[in-house]
């Protein structure tokens, strides 16, 4: 009987060091792929292509995440879509590249108290970028 139980208990024991082994092995670094600032530059209403400039009074009301080309320029709209009161903004948080993917970032900077208005506005910032051909992810 000890036998065996010896025999079972060195089972187990081998089995679990099997599964621990091969879940290590699973596990692995992810490579992260070196990203790159990408340079541009934050556009005004009075700087904006018309057609652009039509786009987004057409859907400003929703948020929007839109990409523009015009010749060699690229511009990465982002719309954060009606807002109750006015004194809201937009800023870059970032736009970075890698071999195959350009990110552009943004947040919404809501009113410092007191500089909000009764008006609804709808806060949005577009930047001019050189033309790619990457994907753009625009968050």
């Amino acid at each position: 009987m000890r036998k065996r139980g010896k025999t079972v208990r060195c089972c187990r024991i081998l089995l679990i060091l099997c599964v621990c082994i091969s879940l290590l092995s699973g596990c692995q670094k992810r490579q992260e792929t070196e990203q790159m600032e990408v340079e541009y530059t934050i556009m005004t209403d009075k700087e904006l292509p018309e057609e652009l400039l039509t786009i987004i009074e057409e859907n400003k009301t929703q948020e929007m995440r839109l990409t523009w080309m015009d010749q060699e320029e690229m511009y990465l709209i982002r719309g954060y879509g009606e807002q109750l009161t006015g004194g809201y903004s937009v800023a870059v948080a970032g736009c970075t590249e890698d071999e195959t993917t350009l990110w552009f970032t943004t947040r919404l900077i809501g009113p410092d108290e007191g500089e909000a208005s009764g008006a609804a506005s709808y806060p949005y910032l577009a930047v001019k970028i050189d033309a790619t051909e990457k994907e753009v992810v625009i968050e």
